[in-house]
């Protein structure tokens, strides 16, 4: 900690602010160009490589190369932890986390319009014209690209653009103080394990040298021997592409098939999330395999038996049936629930702060004083259900939707501070959440049209604020004095993201055509393809569903209370609430890799050998950034493309 005890003072400085915003700037200028050109990911997961790339460079070379001209013009510990903070903010926006949805979303049921799917019938007359740009032919240039000498009609999208940026600038308030409210019960008071935080901390400590130029961590022979292992592997996939000869280490192993082929399960490898899994109980670890499996085989039964679902969800739900993702969305309900029922007495401590904001617990170094939380939370809450409801959701619904977004939300969060998976999602997105369980009859048609519109939000929960603001703030408690300034740099970056993000995809779309591009050529696809049988047959609440979710809560239910009840209970709840999905597929072998290696060095090794080993993990998650950036950096400058050789 340091010694300045004037906690009214920020230890934040202008010069970190500024920094902080050229480089959030650059995030959403880099990361969609990467993505529609197939060169990097840097914003599809809650590992965040683009941020711990642009952070390396940061401390490893730009703050040393500044110390070693004179020491005062080297960034201080408390502006790297700003700096970082609004790179971790700036990855979620520009791409999967926000952009390419919301500008998908706003445009794909004009220009994907035929007889067919009767989308003029269906949607054009229920989508307000204020949500999407009016003018047909700027649509259709955005995915035919412009005619010669012909210019970017910027004046289509200024005014849908102000209000989705109002909306979601609201959205980002709301949950940084709801990460400003959960901070100390997660890290103080539960001490989660924040695992995502432990190599950004690595980065900036000095050890017992406040003076040293370079981190000690960055001396270490052992971190850099794990971080050749990634760079290796990576950059022979790298050559692999331009001389086949060269052996190829793919993300996607294989895929398992078995009970007669109705069951698929994914192999999928990633050295960084074997580094992040290292960092965690194994309990934890051992939970989200055998979970992941034994789901697995619950499917694999009720399709041999023939009584699975044949409800039809959303896209984000198409890996497994409908009962699985019910019965994980009763689980994640408790997960979520159980947590805040725990922390219940810091909860009554901040409501206490905010009627008396003189008394109880002190709140002058959080992120925001309690009172301002709380108050934060209100107004963007209000701001965010009169945003929805003029756009068409029904109003006995909005607190629901909005509050169970919130919910899936806090899970991905908690789950990354706990577990340090570095991909997840809610089992179900919110608006299905809505149409399953409550039906359509109280949406009707108009509220059908609305609640697809909500995918631009909650469709990728993966990629949050509060993710980041979670592990932001637990990097944030090594500095003393006041963090105002620190919530006014995440907001900022928020900010600059999302108008480097816009500027790039329009200026791409409209210069190469979005239907020569990746990601964005498809985006908005995850929802209007559905709403047109949603509003043909307007399925009522489904019984069965709830049935499953209460199935679910009532397995989470009983794990908790086992976990409580016997030291020797081997599965961690988490595990059963993370089980079930598309990512969960992608995580779990990865899992299973670091509880094998996991496991062998505490019985041989101990805790010793674990301590000694930490470095080598470590090196894994810097490794596999460190190869992303540089190859992608090789393949703009080559002006290659399609060949993204990792899905950290």
């Amino acid at each position: 900690m340091d010694n300045d005890s004037n906690t009214n003072k920020s230890p934040f400085t202008l010069k970190g602010l500024v920094i902080g915003s050229i480089l959030a700037l650059m995030i959403g200028l880099i990361a969609p160009y990467g993505l529609m050109m197939q060169l990097f990911l840097i914003g599809f997961n809650p590992s965040s490589p683009g941020a711990l790339f642009f952070f390396f460079v940061l401390t490893f070379g730009v703050n040393v190369l500044l110390g070693m001209v004179k020491q005062r013009f080297a960034l201080a510990r408390a502006d790297l932890i700003l700096i970082y903070c609004m790179l971790l903010m700036a990855v979620t926006v520009p791409t999967w986390g926000l952009l390419f949805f919301l500008v998908g979303t706003m445009i794909y049921p004009y220009y994907f319009a035929t007889t067919e799917n009767n989308f003029a019938g269906y949607l054009h007359p229920f989508i307000r014209e204020w949500m999407v740009p009016q003018d047909f032919q700027a649509i259709k240039d955005f995915y035919e690209g412009l005619p010669q000498g012909a210019s970017i009609p910027w004046g289509a999208w200024i005014e849908p653009l102000g209000w989705w940026f109002a909306l979601v600038t609201a959205f980002n308030l709301l949950l940084i103080c709801t990460g400003a409210i959960l901070h100390r019960q997660w890290s103080l008071h539960e001490r989660l394990a924040y695992p995502m935080a432990q190599l950004p901390q690595q980065m900036i400590d000095k050890g017992e040298d406040p003076l040293s130029r370079i981190a000690p961590f960055f001396k270490n022979r052992v971190m850099w021997l794990g971080s050749a292992v990634p760079l290796i592997c990576f950059s022979l996939t790298g050559l692999h592409y331009y001389f086949p000869m060269v052996p190829n280490f793919p993300f996607f192993w294989d895929t398992l098939l078995w009970f007669r082929d109705s069951v698929w399960m994914p192999f999928a490898f990633s050295f960084a999330w074997v580094g992040f899994f290292y960092l965690v109980n194994l309990e934890i670890t051992f939970s989200i395999w055998f979970f992941y499996i034994l789901l697995k085989v619950e499917e694999g039964i009720f399709k041999m038996l023939g009584i699975a679902s044949t409800e039809k969800l959303s896209l984000y739900e198409y890996s497994q049936p409908a009962d699985l993702t019910h019965q994980a969305s009763g689980a994640v309900l408790i997960f979520v629930l159980y947590g805040l029922w725990h922390g219940r007495d810091h909860l009554k401590d901040v409501v206490g702060k905010f009627w008396r904001s003189s008394a109880g617990v002190d709140d002058s170094e959080e992120l925001l004083r309690y009172r301002t939380a709380v108050f934060g939370f209100i107004a963007s809450f209000l701001f965010i259900a009169a945003w929805l409801w003029r756009s068409g959701v029904p109003l006995v619904l909005l607190p629901i939707l909005i509050l169970i977004s919130l919910v899936f939300y806090i899970f991905v969060a908690r789950l990354v501070a706990t577990t340090g998976v570095a991909t997840a999602r809610s089992p179900i997105v919110p608006a299905f959440f809505i149409i399953s369980g409550f039906g359509t009859s109280v949406l009707g048609l108009q509220g059908v049209v609305a609640l697809n519109f909500t995918f631009v939000w909650q469709g990728e929960s993966r990629t949050s604020p509060l993710v980041a603001c979670a592990n932001g703030l637990k990097l944030a408690e090594t500095v003393r004095g006041s963090k105002t300034r620190l919530f006014w740099g995440m907001m900022l970056a928020l900010s600059l993201a999302f108008a480097g993000g816009i500027y790039m995809i329009l200026f791409a779309s409209y210069s190469h055509g979005a239907t020569n591009l990746s990601g964005i050529n498809w985006a908005g696809a995850h929802g209007w393809p559905y709403v047109g049988p949603i509003m043909e047959e307007m399925p009522a609440a489904n019984a069965r569903g709830w049935l499953f979710k209460a199935i679910g809560a009532s397995l989470e239910a009983f794990l908790m209370w086992a976990q409580h009840r016997w030291f020797w209970w081997p599965l961690h709840p988490v595990g059963f609430a993370l089980a079930v999905g598309w990512l969960a597929g992608h995580i779990w072998f990865s899992a299973l890799v670091a509880w094998v290696f996991k496991l062998a060095i505490m019985h041989y090794g101990g805790s010793k050998l674990f301590r000694n080993l930490k470095p080598f993990f470590l090196g894994l998650i810097l490794g596999e950034c460190i190869v992303t950036g540089i190859w992608g950096l090789l393949y703009f400058l080559t002006g290659d493309r399609g060949h993204i050789l990792t899905h950290m």
